[in-house]
């Protein structure tokens, strides 16, 4: 078989595009979801019932999948761009798109949960159908969320995502199984550092599509800002003092 050798700058340019394809394709997804809301009859639209059924979940947590790809793999690209470079150096052996794809296992494992949880919510009319928390319960999810962003957990799994060198120097394994293995695990520090962020979604809209662009470009921010620490604790305080006025308010 042939095989043909890129230069590191081409390698780097091929898997940005296919990191660019793929995030494009489930925001495509989402705008084409969005759309279909509210259409009678739309096999898209989403699940408006009084109570979900199986059916229900399965196709919720289908969309919070592809939202948690279009939403996490741009800010996982620099880590991607490093696997693939340290993969081509020496006798080490590795696959990019296993990498990738164990990394997005994480994601979807939260998508998952986010679902069931939405489920649960949406049953007990704590959740409107298009997935907007009530008011104490919105300001319940601002509140631990930006409490989290204080936490030495926060911090540790932060670190870890803002350093691929570091990461791959550590947590280095050859093979199809060790890059599947080094996906997942690096997605498991990312789902950790950002779970909290991704549960905002039930107070902005979770087909709130302009909500979900701006999360993204935070979570983002954070793995490449120079000072990641203060725009961790300035949002922090920000979502404690919002989710508190909601409280209060909710009890006025």
């Amino acid at each position: 078989m042939l095989t043909v050798r890129t230069t590191p700058r081409v390698d780097r340019a091929i898997v940005v595009a296919v990191i660019l394809t793929v995030v494009a394709v489930a925001w495509a997804y989402l705008f084409v979801l969005t759309a279909a809301v509210g259409e009678m009859g739309s096999s898209l639209a989403m699940p408006m019932t009084a109570d979900w059924t199986l059916r229900d979940w399965v196709f919720m947590a289908a969309m919070w999948s592809v939202m948690m790809i279009g939403m996490m793999l741009p800010s996982a690209s620099p880590m991607i761009v490093s696997y693939r470079s340290f993969a081509r150096t020496g006798s080490l052996k590795g696959s990019t798109p296993v990498f990738a794809a164990g990394y997005l296992v994480a994601w979807v494992g939260l998508a998952v949960v986010a679902a069931a949880g939405q489920w649960a919510l949406h049953n007990v009319a704590l959740v409107s159908a298009m997935g907007v928390a009530t008011t104490p319960v919105a300001g319940a999810f601002l509140v631990g969320a930006g409490a989290f962003q204080f936490t030495k957990l926060k911090r540790a799994c932060l670190g870890k995502c803002r350093t691929p060198m570091g990461f791959l120097m550590t947590q280095w394994r050859d093979g199809r199984r060790g890059a599947l293995v080094m996906g997942v695990r690096h997605g498991v520090y990312c789902v950790t550092c950002c779970w909290a962020l991704m549960a905002l979604l039930f107070v902005l809209g979770v087909m709130n599509l302009a909500w979900v662009a701006v999360l993204a470009a935070i979570v983002l921010m954070e793995k490449v800002a120079p000072r990641p620490d203060v725009l961790t604790r300035v949002l922090g305080a920000g979502l404690v003092t919002w989710g508190s006025w909601l409280i209060v308010g909710g009890f006025l």
